[in-house]
């Protein structure tokens, strides 16, 4: 366990201080964003001997998103959404979704301008809300998964002693490049081959079949991809349908995300949305949602979520929801376990809703 805690602080280190170029400032000519997510918990327990059902409750929440970015050109879809259950029936859903379409201006500046959607469901109220939106935006997201390997890969060879020193800007550079180049028809050895090339001309040694196998493997895993970089957009929107039934209005539209990867094991995400008409500090529809995921070695990794949504009426209080999530995995050769923390509350409610639930696994043989 502290040879891999060790691994880590050498990659933050090297990310921090041993590195010219910040993790953050590695640029790629095209961008690819791809996430998801799913949980889900449910318990029932039904005692016959009492005259109704002890337990039924459960519930289950989703986040996903898909984005693109080029020179020229980008778009963005996302969904994300909590629905819960008592005695095996839906009692509370709360979804959201957003698409947009990006066309980057001939410009020195990352500007833009966007045409897109957003949409809400919530049972607290009789019908979604559907919006279609127009505006001007700045900003762009890049992928930095090869120089975050890279980092990952030169934490490793430090900690084993196989690389003396850290990797020189130029060499590892060179190797996030091998790691982020695709080629029609390549295969995963061909870069493998091409990064432990770069690696043995530092190191001055050849590598062991070993080494080039947890090479390999970095560069095969999937789902810990990272990602740096923001927009911001203004606009205006057309509410197609109102959650009330009410006069469909025109809106203010704005909308901010975010992406930070701190050090290569960890991202952060921001996504903010808020519309309503002019007096939009007396009516207006917001949601917000943050996501934090690190991996703190292989065996261990900790994530947590906050979300909020609020629609206020004109004159009246704002109704809605708010959710904060943490989850803990450990999983140690023979033993594991998960610890899931959710606390929920309601914008009518007094308190917050606590759910904690524990599983714990052991292989004896």
């Amino acid at each position: 366990m502290m040879k891999r805690l060790g691994g880590i602080a050498a990659a933050i280190g090297v990310a921090v201080t041993g590195f010219g170029v910040g993790l953050c400032e590695y640029r790629t000519p095209t961008t690819e964003f791809l996430q998801g997510k799913v949980s889900f918990f449910y318990q029932h327990t039904d005692d016959p001997t009492t005259p109704s059902v002890d337990l039924s409750s459960g519930w289950l929440s989703f986040d996903a998103r898909r984005q693109y970015d080029s020179m020229t050109e980008g778009f963005t879809l996302a969904g994300s959404g909590q629905v819960g259950f008592a005695e095996l029936s839906l009692t509370q859903a709360e979804v959201g979704a957003s698409g947009a379409v990006r066309q980057y201006l001939e410009s020195p500046l990352p500007l833009f301008t966007f045409g897109g959607f957003a949409a809400t469901l919530d049972t607290a109220f009789p019908q979604p809300r559907v919006e279609a939106q127009a505006g001007l935006g700045y900003g762009r997201f890049y992928d930095v998964t090869p120089l975050a390997k890279a980092l990952q890969i030169e934490g490793q060879l430090l900690t084993r002693g196989i690389l003396p020193v850290p990797l020189t800007d130029a060499n590892l550079l060179a190797v996030a490049k091998s790691i982020g180049q695709r080629v029609e028809g390549e295969v995963v050895a061909e870069r493998v081959a091409a990064v432990v090339s770069l690696i043995e001309a530092e190191a001055g040694r050849e590598l062991d079949p070993t080494t080039v196998l947890l090479i390999e493997e970095a560069l095969a895993a999937t789902g810990r991809e990272r990602y740096c970089g923001w927009t911001v957009q203004a606009g205006f929107a057309h509410e197609l349908l109102d959650p009330n039934g009410a006069t469909r209005d025109f809106l203010l539209s704005l909308a901010l995300d975010a992406a930070l990867a701190p050090e290569p094991n960890s991202q952060l995400l921001f996504r903010a949305r808020v519309s309503g008409p002019y007096w939009i500090t007396e009516q207006y529809t917001l949601a917000l949602d943050v996501t934090f995921d690190v991996q703190l070695d292989s065996a261990i990794s900790f994530s947590t979520r906050y979300s909020l949504f609020q629609d206020k009426p004109l004159g009246q209080l704002p109704a809605g929801r708010q959710s904060a999530s943490f989850q803990l995995e450990i999983s140690q050769r023979w033993v594991g376990m998960t610890l899931q923390m959710e606390f929920v509350k309601l914008a009518e409610a007094p308190a917050w809703k606590q759910s904690i639930v524990i599983t714990a696994t052991a292989h004896l043989w």
